[in-house]
């Protein structure tokens, strides 16, 4: 038998049932409120983390990019001392060489300061590849750092506009669930425990919803028991859809 039929043979809910009803609503828009709050809350908490996440590694990248930068100059200063001190080694093999009258002394330091200068010389081209290179990297972090700067100030005052975000929206939430917890201390009966039984089971709200036309419940939009149908209209007692779970009432027109 349809819904419609029922509703025809039934013009009115009893007035303090449907009182009771309106109010049960109320507190369940109540609540939905303010776990829309708290879940808005929980995204800006990802959020943050996840603008931490990215800041901490900008600032990993800066920080590697800078040692690596730093051991390149290191590199480069090393060899700048090695080509000191192989300059000073070759001056005074020369000056050895100059005053030594023996020749085969004299052709052993000659060749000693052949390799030497080779040695000198391919150090020498290799530092001016590498001071090529510093210049280039060295304007190249330079910008690159200035850019990962400025992004790191965006991150840290989007962090900042979202912690006052979260802490408006926790006093707002700390209020609503206030105002949940004064308004259901006078509801009492059958159909509020059924209620309050689903806010703790965790179900997802709505927890309370009307049965529309085919009989179905409007929770999970499949159809509900004869049986369930009817006692729910009776409303004798609460009535949950076998389906979700969800507690079911009928709309009464008048």
């Amino acid at each position: 038998m349809s819904i419609f039929f029922y509703n025809f043979l039934r013009f009115t809910l009893d007035d303090e049932v449907n009182l009771f009803l309106q109010q049960l609503l109320e507190l369940q828009s109540l609540d939905q409120t303010a776990l829309d709050t708290k879940k808005q809350i929980e995204n800006i908490h990802l959020e943050i983390e996840r603008i931490q996440k990215k800041a901490s590694q900008l600032k990993t990248q800066l920080t590697q990019k800078q040692q690596c930068m730093q051991r390149q100059e290191a590199q480069y200063h090393s060899n700048a001392s090695q080509l000191q001190s192989l300059e000073a080694t070759l001056t005074k093999q020369k000056t050895r060489q100059l005053s030594t009258k023996k020749m085969e002394e004299y052709q052993t330091l000659e060749n000693a300061n052949a390799d030497l200068k080779r040695k000198i010389d391919d150090l020498e081209n290799q530092m001016l590849t590498d001071l090529d290179h510093l210049e280039a990297e060295n304007k190249d972090y330079a910008q690159w750092a200035a850019a990962t700067q400025r992004d790191l100030e965006q991150l840290q005052l989007r962090e900042k506009q979202l912690q006052s975000e979260k802490q408006s929206l926790q006093t707002t939430c700390a209020q609503q669930y206030a105002n949940v917890s004064t308004f259901e201390t006078s509801l009492r009966g059958p159909f509020y425990e059924a209620y309050t039984v689903l806010r703790r089971c965790g179900k997802a709200f709505p927890l309370i919803v009307p049965i529309i036309k085919g009989n179905q419940c409007s929770g999970c939009h499949l159809s509900v028991s004869g049986d369930t149908l009817t006692k729910a209209i009776q409303n004798a007692h609460p009535q949950c859809c076998e389906n979700c779970g969800r507690l079911l009432f009928v709309e009464q027109k008048n």
